[in-house]
């Protein structure tokens, strides 16, 4: 018989969590990827000034004035 057909309590006891206690591992887990996400997005808000910035540079540096930054692409 596969291992996967094995169902018992001895399944339960490595780890695999309680019905009742579901709602609170998929809260942990969306708390979990909710701090990913504010992580990312003030990552992605760093590189956005960074690239501006450099944009900026090369622009002065090239003798172009009326510099536009890369938000106005999208």
């Amino acid at each position: 018989m596969p291992k996967s057909a094995v169902v018992g309590p001895a399944s339960r006891r490595r780890g695999q969590p309680q019905p009742a206690e579901l709602p609170d591992v998929v809260e942990g887990q969306i708390a979990e990827l909710c701090r990913d996400l504010a992580v990312e997005a003030k990552r992605i808000h760093q590189l956005q000034q960074q690239a501006d910035e450099l944009q900026r540079v090369i622009r002065q540096w090239a003798g172009q004035p009326g510099a536009h930054s890369c938000r106005d692409i999208s």
